[in-house]
């Protein structure tokens, strides 16, 4: 994730509780098979959020002789996936190290072409502040020939909360438009900055995913909308922000699963799953 150093916004616990399916192999399984990470390799997790990933499916995989390093802007997102890791065996351990650094500042790393690969989930849509210097980036830290494989927010991606989102802020007077953390690019747009940065793409496209949300519309917007409901003034504003939010889109996001079953909100996913090669 990519919240400021300094000031971060984002809650471990609420990470976990109201979207454990981000890091669900259901959804991240597809994307994983693509990276194919294997024994002795050194691979960066950039945006590892709290850990889950890192720790299983990818460090299993390049163990023995390989090591993982994750990477996140959140302190508390970190202090979570290290208290993760803290059941393994001090061997295991040995082979993962965790950085807190905002993933636009990637040539500070001091790790210049010692990676094998860079793997990124759900992570590079928040750095929306300069996309192409994330990229070149992550070209720098590549060995020649490596590969970068990652799945984000795409073209179309939660279609209908983001636009809820800006109308109801404009309705009290609020330019959202300041304050959109998100980049969703189309495989096109990103197609091109991935090779202007010196990168061969193998693949880049759109993945239409349904994605049930465990805590509903609610837990997901306290949880990721956090940009926006900042900019209200008091927590009754955003509490009815949220209201507001839910009720003008419980007619699409909300739907009877089955007879004697709650309802179940689903958010409309977009995600623009690619693999690119350092030339």
């Amino acid at each position: 994730m990519a919240a400021p150093s300094g000031n971060d916004k984002w809650s471990a616990q609420r990470y976990n509780s109201n979207a454990s399916f981000v890091y669900s192999s259901a959804f991240t399984s597809p994307t994983v098979n693509l990276l194919a990470p294997r024994p002795g390799e050194h691979i960066l997790d950039l945006g590892c959020g709290s850990g889950e990933l890192t720790l299983d499916p990818l460090l299993p995989a390049v163990l023995p002789g390989g090591s993982i390093v994750g990477l996140d802007a959140s302190p508390d997102l970190l202090a979570r996936a290290q208290a993760n890791a803290a059941s393994l065996s001090a061997a295991v351990r040995d082979a993962i190290s965790w950085v807190h650094r905002d993933g636009h500042d990637l040539d500070g790393l001091q790790r210049n072409g010692e990676f094998d690969a860079v793997f990124s989930n759900a992570a590079l849509h928040w750095m929306k502040r300069d996309p192409a210097k994330v990229v070149r980036g992550v070209h720098g830290l590549l060995k020649p020939g490596g590969r970068f494989i990652g799945e984000m927010g795409g073209a179309l991606n939660m279609v209908g909360v983001r636009s809820t989102l800006h109308t109801v802020l404009a309705e009290r007077g609020i330019d959202a438009s300041k304050d959109d953390p998100w980049f969703f690019p189309t495989p096109e747009v990103y197609r091109t900055i991935l090779e202007k940065e010196g990168f061969r793409v193998e693949s880049c496209e759109l993945v239409p995913r349904p994605t049930p949300l465990p805590t509903g519309l609610r837990g997901w917007l306290k949880t990721f909308a956090f940009a926006f409901l900042d900019a209200l003034p008091s927590s009754a504003d955003r509490e009815a922000v949220i209201d507001e939010v839910c009720r003008r889109l419980e007619v699409d996001m909300k739907h009877d699963v089955g007879e004697g079953q709650e309802e179940r909100w689903t958010v409309m996913y977009v995600r623009l799953r690619f693999k690119a090669w350092k030339q």
